[in-house]
């Protein structure tokens, strides 16, 4: 009870005491004079201050402390009522707090799936200013594909009463979803639902290469024992053709011939090593500048132009990434002579990147544009086109040759969405 409810209350009982002392006092005079005329003026007033003073007090006292004890109540229940408020105002700009510092998307929506709360990520991560959300509902920012799936889970949620989750994908990068009850105290029903989003890009990125670990592992099995033995036996046999003709013209060719096949077994040893490295290592983000600048110091000596978007582009690929740019330029340098330029550019397409690698040499004939990167075609070893498309496909990264013969090699490498990002632009490639 409040002091200016206090006082009112405290005039109105001094009223009525007033007026009641007054009724009593000429009741009482009355009284008097009819039991004892003969009672002095002072003796009757004496009497009557006396006896009215005691119905005062009696009147006055226990309304008084009652009063006084309801004030004393309603003071303790002004104060627990402050210092709650206090708390709940604390607690919210704690939890505010504790919203706004995560990495992950957090919103609330109540059964129709109107916002009742985003935090800050989630509104950068759809593009929407702090407001945007008032009084909106899940469907006017999602398509009615995403709207349909995420009212199955909410609805999931409310029926249960249990958290529910889920992973989707969206703008080509994956996200795990965590939907939980809000409920209320008083009667444990769930009056909303929150979902706490993360992006799991990276990690599903890793789980495609390890799917393909024991392909890959197969396969190099495969080519250690079946393709070298192959390799011994021819070596075996002309050494023994070798030896049945000693210093003979034809002696001096199968040794020629055995040492073809010793350098053969010697890059598919290299291979080998190359490729139980693929998948070994988690997929990074790489420069694209810098790692075909590393390539360039352990290829030939060969011209190498390399477009500046390239230093301001990072790809998510095995860490073996140096050596598809390695087999690339050594590749040219074989075919397309050590005085070819190779230029290494990006171009931009609304759903993946293109980075190009081109030469001017000779090119490739229309019927082995595919043929190129199959294990062992080819006049050298074989593998290192091969090898480039098992190294990039780890990552979902694709590459196709659609140059045109006596113009050049052309190399296409698609990245898709969600493994390439951009950077800023280094100072030492400005």
């Amino acid at each position: 009870m409040s002091r200016k409810v206090l006082l009112s209350s405290l005039n109105i009982r001094l009223c009525i005491v007033f007026v009641s002392m007054l009724a009593i006092m000429s009741v009482f005079e009355l009284a008097k004079q009819v039991f004892d005329p003969d009672i002095t003026l002072w003796e009757s007033h004496a009497i009557t201050i006396v006896f009215t003073s005691i119905i005062a007090v009696i009147i006055m006292f226990f309304p008084l402390r009652s009063s006084y004890r309801e004030h004393q109540i309603s003071r303790e229940a002004l104060r627990h009522q402050m210092e709650t408020d206090e708390k709940l105002q604390r607690s919210k700009a704690q939890y505010r707090s504790f919203v706004e510092s995560v990495e992950d998307s957090i919103y609330t929506v109540d059964p129709d799936l109107r916002y009742l709360l985003i935090n800050t990520r989630h509104l950068t991560r759809r593009g929407l200013l702090p407001d945007a959300y008032a009084g909106k509902c899940y469907g006017d920012f999602h398509l009615p594909e995403e709207t349909a799936v995420f009212t199955a889970l909410v609805k999931q949620v409310l029926e249960s009463g249990r958290p529910v989750q889920d992973e989707y994908e969206q703008d080509g990068r994956y996200y795990h979803r965590k939907l939980t009850p809000v409920t209320d105290p008083a009667t444990n029903a769930v009056v909303a639902v929150t979902a706490i989003s993360s992006d799991i890009t990276e990690r599903k990125n890793t789980e495609k290469v390890l799917e393909s670990i024991n392909r890959k592992l197969s396969l190099m099995n495969d080519i250690t024992r079946h393709d070298m033995l192959n390799q011994l036996t021819v070596l075996s046999s002309y050494l023994a053709l070798a030896g049945e003709q000693p210093g003979t013209p034809a002696a001096m060719r199968y040794l020629a011939k055995s040492e073809q096949v010793i350098d053969t077994i010697h890059a598919q040893i290299c291979f080998s090593r190359d490729y139980q490295k693929i998948g070994v290592e988690s997929p990074l983000w790489q420069n694209v500048s810098v790692t075909i600048r590393k390539a360039c110091l352990l290829a030939k000596t060969v011209p190498v132009i390399i477009d500046e978007r390239c230093a301001a582009t990072e790809i998510f690929a095995d860490p073996m990434l140096e050596k598809v740019f390695y087999n690339l330029i050594d590749n040219a340098a074989r075919h397309a002579g050590s005085k070819t330029e190779i230029r290494f550019v990006i171009l931009d397409e609304p759903d993946r990147l293109l980075l190009v690698c081109e030469d001017d040499g000779r090119g490739v004939p229309e019927e082995n544009k595919e043929k190129i990167f199959l294990k062992g075609f080819g006049n050298n070893s074989g593998l290192g086109l091969f090898l480039i498309r098992e190294i990039l496909a780890i990552s979902g990264i694709s590459i196709r040759e659609n140059g045109t013969e006596g113009k050049g090699s052309r190399f296409e490498i698609a990245v898709p969405s969600g493994s390439f990002r951009k950077t800023l632009l280094p100072e030492h490639f400005q």
